[in-house]
């Protein structure tokens, strides 16, 4: 039977779902963020992520942040939505560009949590009033993540429009996985996919070519990656496959529609690999590429599922 702890993580509380037996369970904070600490299967942690309050706040590389109302860059933080003009901070130095939407470092509330004998779910929600001036426009955002003793864990979102006209949005989660002490020494395989291709400042140029480095599972090695890229599929679910020590092996599955792009990036401490399914480009707020353009009072939703072999 799964079980519940709840303590003081720094100025929030972490949530722990656990089962005691199996050693399987995760962590989330839902004050910051809804943020995932820990998932672990028969004891062991496959996620990279924060493990300190200090940690947390810093928030240093994103790790598990929910992408939200839009994932990656906006090109200088400006965009047009039904004539008019708005521009969010520019949070990416490096790039001038906006990054990663707002959401990540909200509260968001528990709405339940649910234990049985072989899985467990906890459901967060966001309200938002439509408060920022660069994005007027108020949302509810509901995230539910389950485990279950069959070595899946799934994110499921939900958003709904509360504005009286149509909003933009794009969604994605931000997990870096680790399966060795080294990205370096994982195997890994991509899906039949297209890069997209970017500018200096990492804003797509319209450009999309055909990529193949992975398209069978080899080592990592001392390749760098912080790209997009677009599934050829169109329909069913495309894998994100990732191989370990010891023949753990993960897959990051998403729906070829909910989710056309993802983003893989190796980050400079070469500890991890972020594999990001994204429901849209980078800077889709400007190229409207895999942009949902969500109706007053509809429903988006979409799932994506990380599974232990």
């Amino acid at each position: 039977m799964y079980e519940l702890d709840k303590s003081p993580f720094g100025k929030h509380i972490r949530y722990r779902l656990y089962h005691p037996a199996t050693g399987n369970g995760f962590s989330v904070v839902p004050e910051s963020g809804a943020n995932v600490l820990h998932l672990d299967f028969q004891g062991k942690n496959i996620l990279d992520g924060y493990n300190t309050p200090e940690e947390l706040e810093a928030a240093k590389w994103g790790k598990s942040v929910l992408l939200f109302p839009f994932p990656n860059r906006l090109d200088r933080g400006r965009y047009d939505w039904l004539g008019q003009t708005y521009q969010f901070p520019l949070n990416n130095a490096a790039t001038e560009n906006a990054i990663h939407g707002f959401v990540r470092s909200e509260a968001f509330e528990v709405e339940y949590v649910f234990l049985a004998k072989d899985h467990a779910s906890i459901l967060c929600s966001y309200t938002y009033e439509g408060g920022l001036d660069y994005y007027p426009f108020p949302f509810t955002l509901e995230v539910e993540y389950l485990i279950h003793d069959n070595g899946t864990f799934t994110l499921e979102a939900v958003c709904r429009n509360m504005h009286d006209r149509p909003i933009p949005i794009g969604f994605g989660w931000h997990p870096y996985f680790r399966l060795t002490d080294r990205a370096d020494t994982h195997r890994m395989q991509l899906p039949a996919c297209g890069k997209v291709e970017i500018s200096d400042r990492m804003i797509p140029t319209g450009q999309r070519t055909g990529y193949s480095d992975f398209s069978r599972k080899k080592l990592v090695g001392d390749t760098f990656l912080d790209n997009c890229f677009q599934a050829d599929q169109q329909t069913g679910t495309y894998a994100l496959k990732l191989d370990g020590v010891g023949g753990r092996r993960l897959s990051v599955k998403a729906s070829a529609r909910q989710f056309p792009y993802f983003q893989v990036f190796t980050p400079p401490h070469r500890e991890s690999i972020a594999l990001e399914p994204m429901s849209c480009n980078v800077d889709a707020f400007n190229n409207e590429q895999g942009l949902v353009t969500l109706e007053p009072d509809k429903e988006w939703k979409a799932k994506m599922t990380v599974m232990l072999e």
